[in-house]
């Protein structure tokens, strides 16, 4: 959360050879079913007929419902609060791979993407952060993984293992590996050359000058290669290097970075072959294509921007003609406070980590099993879903509040929105519950799911805290909203809130809690919504 300010026995009758049971035990066999029967239909729909009180939930919904579990969560949860993100401050290395962990669950669930001219990401500026730089070394990196699926990897260490080179121009590249022997090795006879669109690998035995590797780097560039990794102890910087170099130099067509140290080995360990194999290979083939590693490198010769945010945004499409066109924001920001909220606020670095497992990797977990439940069940909803995952809540919810104002969706178009933030800790029954008394039928929907679940609502002092999390924005345009929370803690924005404190039957419950939620907003007819919207007064 934002730390911003706001916020028996049976008598019978016989009939001949016939024992019949009672009328009476026939009305309260009735009786007993429409008690035990949940209030809200699997379509959704208005209250205000007596079938739709009286309805139940589909069968599709309520295994939805329960595919969302706490086990599969706390895996979420376990990577997102990892030391290796750094805390998930916006802008930096964490909060940037954070982002890309969950774009790629989303993608792996069938989920669309939904952000900037198709992709998976809405990009905006952070207020304030303009010209601010990270240092050198937290903006270069070299990342080794099996496969782009992957997400345990090999992280060369700047310096010890890995440096760009002096001449190198900025880049950002993800991509497998073609292998190539020597410098100038020649094309042979195939269909594809095997280095088009790939890193280059190359060992190097002894230094190579100047004008071999300006000569080798546009050969690598005319055949469409990348990138270029140097990698053996002959291309190790002497110990005096200073990355990037005080002087300028004319760089090099394509990114260059020298892999030395202990990064030698690692590079063929992941690649599932020694050196020697590729070596008697491409004798005989030439370049070789290389299924392993996947390569993920930064070059900054400044460090990184971090005056960049990028919310993550997935889609599914609804199924009413008529309703379609509308959407049901499911969100929960996925940033946190980096190394603390001093000087670790400005450049990400200077404190102990904070993990942020609470705050608010617990809400992005279940937005992923959301996400999953809508997908793998092949749900039908009417209105369309919009799954967002907010950048830059801590610095001052700039990412919610950058996505109503230009996310490429229409606000007159959002019906209705679930926030989850903070959703792990406390009393694991009662879920915290923040939301305008305008909102009837948004509060009869969360009341009514809750009974399903078995769940207390508590909205007690939830007035105070209604502008410290990303459904303000939204508010703020008067789109009925919900903020699913589960209560401060003496951990709240400290480095002892991590995994071990997690309760991951809460955010179970949350998780569910939201879901059925969002699908009773996404069933409703528009006349409900527009009722709900005139009649009644703000809180």
């Amino acid at each position: 959360m934002s730390p911003v300010t706001r916020n028996g026995h049976t008598n019978q009758l016989s009939c001949g050879a016939f024992r019949l049971p009672s009328v009476w035990f026939v009305v309260w066999f009735i009786v007993l079913i429409l008690l035990s029967t949940p209030l809200v239909e699997a379509q959704g729909i208005s209250p205000a007929s007596r079938r739709d009180r009286n309805a139940r939930l589909s069968p599709e919904v309520k295994h939805a419902a329960r595919s969302i579990t706490g086990r599969e969560a706390l895996e979420h949860v376990r990577w997102l609060a990892d030391d290796l993100r750094e805390g998930r401050l916006a802008g930096t290395v964490g909060g940037h791979d954070s982002g890309e962990y969950i774009a790629d669950r989303l993608e792996e669930f069938g989920i669309l993407p939904g952000g900037d001219d198709g992709s998976w990401f809405h990009n905006f500026s952070i207020p304030g952060r303009d010209g601010i730089h990270g240092p050198v070394d937290r903006g270069n990196r070299l990342r080794l993984l099996v496969s782009d699926r992957a997400t345990r990897e090999e992280t060369l260490q700047f310096q010890s293992e890995f440096l760009p080179h002096p001449r190198s121009p900025d880049a950002v590249i993800e991509n497998s590996c073609a292998f190539m022997l020597e410098p100038m090795q020649f094309i042979e006879e195939k269909e594809r050359d095997p280095i088009e669109g790939k890193v280059v690998v190359l060992p190097v035995e002894e230094p190579l000058s100047d004008e071999i590797l300006e000569a080798t780097c546009e050969e690598i560039a005319r055949r469409k290669g990348i990138a270029l990794l140097l990698v053996g102890e002959a291309c190790r910087p002497e110990p005096s290097e200073v990355w990037p170099p005080a002087d300028a130099q004319e760089l090099l067509p394509i990114p260059v970075a020298r892999v030395h140290g202990t990064g030698v080995k690692k590079i063929w360990k992941i690649s599932g072959r020694p050196l020697q194999s590729w070596k008697r290979q491409s004798r005989d083939d030439g370049s070789l294509m290389m299924n392993r590693p996947f390569v993920s490198l930064e070059i900054r010769r400044d460090g990184r921007d971090h005056s960049l945010g990028r919310n993550v945004v997935g889609r599914v499409l609804g199924v009413d003609p008529e309703l379609r066109d509308e959407f049901i924001v499911i969100g929960a920001h996925y940033d946190h406070v980096g190394r603390g909220l001093g000087s670790g606020l400005s450049r990400g670095d200077g404190g102990e980590i904070h993990n942020g497992a609470d705050d608010n990797a617990s809400g992005v977990s279940a937005l992923l099993e959301v996400a999953e439940a809508y997908s793998l069940n092949r749900l039908r909803t009417r209105r369309s879903i919009l799954f967002v995952a907010f950048d830059a809540e801590e610095l001052g919810l700039h990412g919610s509040t950058a996505f109503v104002s230009d996310g490429g969706y229409s606000p007159a178009k959002i019906a209705g929105m679930v926030n989850m933030d903070m959703i792990s800790r406390n009393d694991l029954r009662t879920v915290k519950v923040g939301r305008r008394a305008k909102d009837e039928q948004l509060g009869k929907i969360i009341y009514d799911m809750a009974r399903v679940l078995e769940l207390e609502i508590d909205e007690t002092g939830m007035d105070a805290v209604l502008n410290r999390s990303d459904q303000a924005p939204f508010l703020r345009e008067d789109i009925p909203s919900v903020f699913y929370f589960g209560g401060f803690h003496d951990d709240y924005h400290k480095p002892e809130d991590d995994i071990d404190r997690v309760n991951p039957a809460k955010i179970q419950n949350v998780g569910r809690l939201a879901f059925l939620t969002s699908w009773g907003l996404s069933q409703m007819n528009r006349a409900a919504k527009e009722s709900s919207e005139t009649d009644g007064t703000d809180q």
